[in-house]
């Protein structure tokens, strides 16, 4: 039992360790590494999530760019969205009067919960598709340009997982008008 104790009084009384200071001034050292490190990081992670927010957006609007292109330009001149000559909301469906599937198309915003994200969906006799999701702000309207062609204007403005958000406006002349 006395050799155990001498020999633990020896460890303890041994100098070849380090001493407190050292010991301290190596501990706020890499704890300031850690924090340099983790900050880096993170910060690498949000601008990560904030490009994917701009790809996702991005992306959206092309779709939404083709897919009004190609239905809007079909637009009837008997269409209810001709007459639609002040901004609102997309809420208001924009009927383009062109039959498919034996109903009209129209586009609208409908809202996913009671306060949003609002999608923008592509209504037709062929059934409901959703173009994008997270819109954030969305109005429409028809308007007419200097040389007096009529088109359907629409601003969208969009917002990513991160924040990022986006605005675009779409013109598209309808050939019937």
């Amino acid at each position: 039992m006395m050799t155990r104790l001498r020999r633990l009084r020896a460890a303890l009384a041994d100098e070849r360790g380090f001493s407190l200071p050292e010991i301290l001034v190596g501990l706020t050292l890499s704890g300031l590494i850690s924090v340099a490190t983790v900050s880096t990081i993170f910060t690498a992670n949000n601008l990560g999530r904030r490009a994917d927010d701009r790809n996702a957006i991005a992306s959206a609007y092309s779709i939404i760019g083709l897919v009004l292109d190609r239905d809007a330009s079909m637009a009837l001149g008997s269409a209810s969205a001709k007459s639609q000559t002040s901004s609102t909301a997309c809420t208001t469906t924009m009927d383009l009067g062109v039959q498919e599937s034996g109903a009209s198309i129209k586009f609208k915003t409908v809202a996913q919960g009671t306060d949003g994200p609002y999608w923008f969906q592509r209504v037709s006799g062929a059934g409901t598709k959703t173009i994008a999701k997270d819109i954030a702000a969305c109005t429409w309207q028809t308007v007419q340009d200097a040389s007096g062609k009529w088109m359907i204007k629409l601003d969208l403005t969009m917002t990513g997982d991160s924040g990022e958000t986006a605005t675009q406006t779409f013109r598209v002349v309808p050939r019937l008008w």
